[in-house]
């Protein structure tokens, strides 16, 4: 019996291949900066001269980079703990926790240019209307919720009432502009955010048959779970990256990653016939060996759990997310009514209803009051910020794509002609048993008339396939 146990770390470094951008907020024009061959500090084009009368960033719908200064490199430690044990008819068995923590790593979750979530007490028309437009009852009603605002555009900076944009997206010379951190700029994509981190965790159980007589199997059995806030890509780019919803409420976004796979099993195993020249039967007769000798079968069969799938409303219902500077879109609320159905079919024979709409509602809408500003109605309205938020979590344990299954396997003929010749045929099967591979089903809650349907021939993937082959070895 043997046992191992190891603790490793490693820092993690995360390239753009040129695509790394800086950004700023102290000038007029940003300028843009690839991390190409060449460039170094005191070759930067220097930065154009302040002009007071126009701040403002070109149109508010595009998105500036923001290079974070306190980036740091990720960091992951790992560890293990197996024991090995040999059996009978040369198996041996492997039992392994394995486990690694994962720190300062991408996220892109912290929205630079983002309101404090309580700024939504202001209320859809007032966040809407022009800092020019507001009225002395505006400015009192605002005061009353925790939200002075600026005595005039030109407090903000001068040249803010000329500041161009989308009023009714994202608020050129609105009052929730002028509420911005940085109100010069629309949405900051805070590139080399590291602030994410990942918590993993396995147990893992392992059969081998080394190659004896003519048989080799192995079999891999993998229990885990991967918990996360951080990026699931090095561009910062994750399923959970489009619901934060509240730009301050970060801790909500930890959940099981979307690209957790708790159960896992693996098979493999090679297996020559007996039969044939060196073998234990039919090894006399030539022609018999060259007929029933030289048979050999392999394969592999894959077995594991889907992985989570993020409900989502887009649409309407979700813009004053952009006033928040969070973007992005909400989550549903939980209704208690069970995830999936019964897999009905839909009218084209191709498609499933996968998802229960009935488990999901839509949170009470944003702009779903004409009240007046600051009247009783309008603030109770908006007194509680929250229930214009999904209560879901990003993900659930229990809210899957459908398992995959697939099974390849093999037929090998070797017949030997001489010594250092012979002739080989082989039949390649994959996805054996032709398993269906259903496409996601669809996890906009938005569009309910199609939320929750999978298809069967839309995403397939890969049906079975035959291959057939023949080589001369010589």
């Amino acid at each position: 019996m043997r046992g191992g146990f190891g603790i490793y770390y490693s820092p993690v470094f995360y390239g753009n291949g040129g695509d790394g951008l800086l950004g700023y907020n102290s000038a007029s024009t940003p300028i843009n900066f690839g991390f190409d061959a060449g460039i170094t500090l005191d070759t930067y084009v220097p930065l154009p001269t302040v002009n007071p009368n126009s701040q403002f960033i070109g149109d508010l719908g595009i998105t500036q980079d923001y290079y974070d200064q306190n980036f740091k490199l990720g960091r992951v430690i790992q560890y293990d703990l197996n024991f090995q044990r040999q059996l009978p008819y040369n198996f041996a068995v492997s039992l392994s926790y394995i486990g690694n923590r994962g720190t300062r790593l991408r996220s892109s979750f912290n929205p630079l240019n983002a309101l404090p979530l309580n700024a939504l007490k202001l209320g859809e028309q007032l966040l809407r209307k022009r800092l020019a437009d507001v009225t002395p009852a505006d400015r009192t009603y605002a005061a009353s919720v925790g939200f002075p605002l600026p005595a005039s555009p030109d407090a903000v900076y001068p040249g803010f009432n000329n500041q161009v944009g989308n009023v009714g997206i994202l608020g050129g010379g609105s009052v929730a502009q002028a509420l911005r951190p940085f109100p010069q700029y629309g949405p900051l994509n805070n590139r080399l955010e590291s602030q994410g981190q990942s918590f993993y965790n396995a147990f893992k159980v392992d059969v081998q048959r080394r190659f004896t007589n003519g048989i080799q199997f192995g079999a891999s059995y993998t229990f885990s779970k991967l918990i996360t806030d951080a990026a699931s890509d090095l561009y910062g780019g994750s399923a959970l990256t489009g619901v934060l919803q509240d730009p301050g409420d970060r801790r909500s976004l930890r959940s099981i990653s979307p690209d957790d796979v708790p159960h896992n099993f693996v098979v493999n195993y090679l297996i020559e016939f007996p039969f044939g020249k060196g073998k234990p039967y039919l090894n006399k007769n030539p022609w018999v060996n060259r007929l029933a000798g030289g048979w050999q079968v392999s394969g592999i069969q894959r077995y594991r759990s889907g992985t989570p799938i993020t409900v989502f409303i887009a649409g309407g219902r979700r813009d004053f997310l952009d006033l928040l500077g969070s973007g992005g879109n909400l989550r549903p609320n939980i209704t208690g009514q069970p995830f999936y159905l019964n897999g009905t079919v839909q009218g084209d024979s191709t498609s499933f209803r996968y998802l229960n709409p009935a488990a999901f509602v839509a949170p009470a809408p944003y702009n779903g009051t004409n009240a007046a500003i600051g009247s009783p109605e309008y603030a109770a309205y908006y007194a509680n910020p929250s229930r214009f938020l999904g209560t879901a979590a990003p993900t659930y344990n229990n809210l899957r794509t459908k398992p995959f299954f697939t099974e390849d396997f093999s037929i090998i003929k070797k017949t030997r002609i001489t010594e250092t010749t012979y002739f080989e045929i082989r039949a390649e099967f994959f996805n054996l048993l032709n398993r269906s591979r259903p496409s996601g089903p669809e996890s906009n809650f938005d569009n309910i008339s199609i939320f929750g349907n999978s298809g069967y021939f839309s995403d397939i993937g890969q049906p079975r396939r035959i291959q057939l082959g023949a080589r001369f070895v010589f």
